[in-house]
């Protein structure tokens, strides 16, 4: 194609272009990633343990959360959680156990992340004659944002994925908590 004077070709070379911007881009932000710890929120790195309660979220109503960092961007947390109710003859009890890990995306201490994990579930009740328990499991993922505060305060929002047996459940989690 011509215009005024120059001459365009876009054979070859010139098409490749947006792939090779493209892995330009994804090899710059993970060299930044992992080999810049210098640049990482200074309150992940003095602070690398968190406790919190998390409303909503991976274990459905709440759940009590521990977090530790193993690295600058990588944590790995549990936590557990329970439901249940009766009286002296009959009562039910349902227990979540999540497991999993968070990505944290940017090396301040506000900062999106990405996680994944499973929970498991432990049902029991026991009614009148009839005692009975049940143990089963779904998997999570989800997308987040962080606030971890330089004096230990910890805010967390999370849109988690539910997965069991081929559903998928959209369902938030708000998450507060401290940094040691």
């Amino acid at each position: 194609m011509v215009i005024g004077r120059q001459v365009f070709n876009f054979s070859g070379r010139e098409k490749d272009m947006p792939k090779r911007i493209a892995l330009s881009l994804v090899v710059s932000i993970l060299f930044f990633i992992f080999f810049q710890p210098s640049a990482f929120a200074q309150s992940r790195l003095e602070y690398p343990g968190d406790f919190g309660i998390e409303i909503g979220g991976k274990s459905i109503a709440y759940s009590f959360t521990y977090q530790r960092m193993l690295n600058h961007h990588i944590g790995v947390e549990g936590g557990i959680s329970a439901l249940g109710g009766g009286d002296s003859d009959d009562n039910a009890t349902v227990i979540f156990f999540p497991l999993g890990a968070k990505a944290y995306l940017l090396p301040k201490n506000g900062s999106p992340f990405i996680t994944g994990g499973i929970v498991f579930i432990n049902a029991s009740f026991d009614s009148g004659p009839f005692d009975d328990s049940a143990s089963s499991s779904y998997t999570y993922a989800g997308l987040g944002f962080e606030y971890r505060a330089e004096g230990g305060f910890l805010f967390r929002g999370t849109a988690y994925g539910l997965i069991s047996d081929g559903s998928f459940f959209i369902w938030p989690g708000l998450h507060v908590g401290y940094a040691f």
